[in-house]
């Protein structure tokens, strides 16, 4: 019997500074459920989706201390504390990795069939 179950990952806890919180599965339909603001109109609006969508995995009691966190003027958490940890949390929910594939040799290579007719 193939067990799925070995696909969820085993790591729910992540630290941001000095705080550590849980994390939980979600549906995946509460991924794609985010509307950016249409009109512009909030300059902060890409920050406040993504803490949105962190805080969908972040178990309820570390909603509150997220929020302190993400205010403090000292030790505050950095774009690319955000960007990795959105990403880390969407990899471990899907199971797959979001990150580029390694780049290619560039050029042609020489195959077995090429190199004999030399």
């Amino acid at each position: 019997m193939k067990d799925f179950n070995n696909l969820l990952a085993q790591d729910r806890q992540f630290k941001v500074q000095d705080q550590t919180f849980i994390w939980r599965d979600v549906r995946p339909e509460v991924l794609t459920a985010f509307d950016m603001d249409a009109n512009g109109d909030d300059p902060n609006s890409v920050w406040k989706l993504m803490d949105a969508q962190i805080l969908l995995f972040v178990e309820e009691e570390g909603h509150e201390r997220w929020a302190k966190l993400r205010a403090r003027e000292e030790s505050p958490v950095t774009i690319g504390q955000l960007n990795a940890l959105l990403t880390w949390l969407m990899e471990e929910q899907t199971g797959r990795p979001t990150e580029a594939p390694s780049p290619s040799v560039s050029g042609r290579g020489k195959t077995a069939v090429s190199s004999k007719g030399a």
